[in-house]
């Protein structure tokens, strides 16, 4: 249970901003998760493996459920399809401690806050513009390949 707990800490920070998906989705999808399992009967299951109902809710609750999650995300995001590459204007960057938020003069990703965000340490330069790279996940999700700010030539 802790291996789930630790899987999805790590899934969140990682692969879950790259993906193109509001919030509120994801959480429903990782509620559902977390408590699909319940549905199967214990006895056909949880009692096979010596757990009592508690433990059987806490197992999916706090390892099947965040597990699946993660999975899904990552197959999604390893297994994209063709990547397309656009440009976009940097309208503003904002620093909120080591990450740059940009926001976009033409407000793509801005229901993504997440997904425009970069760390410092990452590129020399903010930019005046960026190339970001999308595809189409595994699963139809987008998701952000690749993020490259860059100076436009004067």
């Amino acid at each position: 249970m802790a291996l789930g707990i630790f899987v999805a800490l790590g899934s969140l920070y990682t692969v879950a901003p790259w993906t193109l998906i509001a919030p509120d989705h994801l959480f429903r999808g990782l509620l559902l998760f977390c408590f699909v399992g319940n549905l199967w009967p214990t006895g056909a299951s949880g009692l096979r493996w010596g757990m009592e109902r508690l433990e059987w809710f806490l197992f999916n609750l706090l390892a099947v459920g965040p597990l699946l999650t993660s999975l899904l995300l990552w197959l999604n995001f390893l297994g994209h399809g063709p990547v397309t590459t656009t440009e976009h204007g940097v309208a503003e960057v904002e620093l909120g401690g080591t990450t740059l938020y940009y926001r976009f003069t033409d407000d793509f990703l801005a229901e993504h806050p997440f997904a425009r965000a970069t760390y410092r340490d990452w590129y020399p330069i903010v930019g005046d513009r960026m190339r970001v790279s999308t595809a189409d996940g595994l699963f139809g999700v987008p998701v952000v390949v690749k993020k490259e700010p860059f100076v436009s030539a004067p």
